[in-house]
């Protein structure tokens, strides 16, 4: 069966932890949605990889994704920096509702913000 995965992403991600993710899901047959700041941006990672945002965050619905993707780099801290708080909002109802959660390396930092890590192992 078939997921849809939301890759959480802004510039200065670390490029292979976006990438080599995006790639295995898409090999096994699920869809990785790129959201971001603002749909058709293109966004580049600390070693130059250009992706294009498939969906603004002002677009998003975290309730359409089966699981989520924070890739690390400088990314998730430029996230949490959103003055509205949206991004921590939407990976917030990944750990609400027990959706499967990847946050790689610094990846975790965007979760920091929601409150639900208390008592938690992250691995």
């Amino acid at each position: 069966m078939s997921k849809k995965v939301a890759a959480v992403v802004t510039d200065l991600f670390e490029d292979v932890e976006l990438t080599s993710p995006q790639k295995s899901l898409t090999d096994a047959g699920h869809e990785v949605v790129v959201v971001g700041e603002e749909k058709g941006k293109e966004i580049t990672g600390k070693k130059g990889e250009k992706v294009k945002v498939d969906v603004g965050i002002d677009e998003a619905n975290a309730a359409d994704y089966d699981a989520v993707l924070i890739p690390g780099g400088f990314s998730p801290d430029l996230l949490r920096g959103d003055e509205k708080g949206r991004f921590g909002e939407f990976v917030k109802h990944f750990v609400q509702e027990e959706k499967p959660s990847f946050a790689i390396c610094h990846g975790p930092q965007l979760l920091i913000d929601t409150d639900l890590l208390n008592g938690r192992t992250l691995t």
